[in-house]
């Protein structure tokens, strides 16, 4: 009987080895670009990478140093190229999985190397933010923590999906999604508060609600990665 805990995962067509490296891939941050490696191990590197760059990046805010922004600006490159290599190495395979499994993942890459796009965004803000030196409250600092540490544990589950296809770890990716999302949106309301008694600046606020915006996208990405995931299912049956 089929176990319904798992999702089929096509990569296995591209990738049989993959079952044999889970323990590299499970620390991706820091293997580089390389086009001889399969799709599928490049979107599990890729998604490393975004781990690596979401605590680079909180890390970033607290120190506001240019080393910081200079290793987040690389690994941002290093998403966007991987993206490129993914989609190419899928686009070439199409024939052997054939069209309703090419068209149900060749998106993937795109929308994993999006929250690449979303933390550009996140990082511009804070290239102005150190560059004017605009001061956030200790509340804004402790809510931005908060959203790096729960993107992290989210990425970690986008990450094991790929190489699983767990239906829990799926679910808990949309569970985690809709908690980042209503994370950002508290922390708006917050700031909103804080804005009317005089708390926050005009710089700061309109550099936070960006901040924020990024992250709602985040949530959306990563749930729409936990989709295309779920719906190899129908393709399987």
């Amino acid at each position: 009987m089929k176990d319904k805990s798992y999702v089929w995962n096509p990569f296995r067509i591209l990738s049989p080895k993959l079952n044999t490296e889970i323990g590299k891939l499970d620390e991706a941050e820091d293997i580089p670009v390389d086009a001889s490696q399969s799709p599928d191990e490049i979107l599990v590197i890729m998604v490393g990478k975004l781990i690596k760059l979401t605590k680079m990046m909180a890390l970033g805010f607290q120190s506001e140093t240019d080393s910081q922004i200079e290793v987040c600006e690389g690994l941002i490159l290093e998403i966007q190229e991987m993206e490129r290599i993914s989609t190419s190495g899928l686009i070439k395979a199409s024939e052997t999985i054939g069209q309703n499994l090419f068209r149900a993942v060749v998106r993937l890459p795109s929308r994993v190397e999006r929250i690449g796009v979303m933390f550009e965004h996140i990082l511009a803000c804070l290239k102005i933010k150190t560059k004017e030196g605009i001061p956030f409250s200790d509340k804004a600092e402790s809510e931005l923590a908060e959203l790096f540490s729960v993107t992290v544990d989210l990425l970690k589950n986008v990450r094991d999906s790929l190489v699983t296809c767990n239906i829990v770890i799926l679910d808990h990716i949309k569970t985690q999604s809709g908690k980042l999302s209503e994370l950002a949106e508290d922390d708006r309301f917050n700031h909103w508060e804080r804005l009317e008694r005089g708390f926050c600046s005009a710089n700061a606020s309109a550099i936070y609600l960006k901040i924020l915006d990024s992250f709602k996208s985040i949530s959306e990405y990563a749930v729409k990665i936990s989709d295309s995931i779920c719906s190899l299912e129908d393709i399987s049956s």
